[in-house]
């Protein structure tokens, strides 16, 4: 494990509801800490949200949250520069052109237990609710879309949470773009989430993990088959900031 801690840490991903926030003196902690690092030597800070991006940027508006550097939105099918505040069109073009949400739906339709979700949508994400779905009956929703000519990806959480993007989107791949982009190297990366829609990310090799104490056993799991992620004691912010120090980035 040591070896793993002692890597630099370049660039910390994290996702938002139930890892920065859930606790309000925790996220105020997170703030503090992250805020007072060393601007020139603090890794670049990255939000990766089920969230639409305006969105996540109100929440640094409010203060409830550090500004960040770059915030990927709406479960991988969006990116912005932080500070400049605009969409990065070039990972939009990526993602391909926006697929057939009427197709989506005729399909998703005849799915038993599955309803649209009131999340807002936009052109590559489209939301459902389809309560304690096996993996089996994901891989037929799967096949079932790709019948219909839909080339997607399908990330389900929190037992009932199923979001249909692009191939190309999602957390991980989304925050492999920006990698690539920076040239920062996988090894000098820590993620930090809680639930199953974050699960790509540590499923990036390389890549070191924070999950918070409050996290969902279909994310706990990842744990237990890389050493090179961490369970934290604490949760939600407490458990990013307990993360950070286990991996020597604060």
């Amino acid at each position: 494990m040591e070896e793993w801690r002692l890597k630099p840490v370049r660039l910390l991903a994290s996702d938002i509801d139930g890892t920065l926030l859930g606790d309000d003196a925790g996220a105020a902690r997170f703030r503090s800490a992250w805020q007072a690092l060393d601007a020139a030597r603090r890794p670049l800070l990255v939000y990766n949200s089920g969230r639409m991006i305006d969105d996540i940027l109100s929440l640094v508006d409010s203060r409830q949250l550090p500004p960040p550097d770059y915030v990927i939105g709406a479960v991988g099918t969006m990116i912005a520069d932080g500070r400049l505040r605009e969409r990065l069109e070039k990972f939009t073009m990526e993602l391909g052109p926006p697929f057939d949400a009427a197709i989506v739906s005729t399909i998703m339709m005849t799915i038993e237990g599955a309803l649209p979700q009131a999340a807002v949508d936009h052109p590559h994400k489209v939301s459902w609710h389809l309560p304690d779905a096996a993996e089996e009956r994901l891989r037929d929703i799967a096949e079932r879309l790709a019948g219909g000519g839909l080339d997607v990806k399908l990330i389900y959480s929190c037992s009932r949470d199923l979001d249909i993007l692009p191939r190309a989107g999602g957390k991980g791949s989304a925050l492999a773009w920006i990698c690539r982009e920076l040239a920062v190297n996988l090894e000098e990366v820590v993620v930090a989430g809680d639930t199953g829609n974050d699960r790509e990310m540590f499923d990036m090799p390389h890549v070191r993990g924070v999950v918070v104490a409050n996290a969902l056993p279909e994310l706990r799991q990842v744990v237990a088959k890389e050493r090179r992620h961490f369970l934290a004691r604490c949760s939600y912010a407490d458990g990013v900031l307990e993360g950070l120090r286990h991996w020597c980035a604060i």
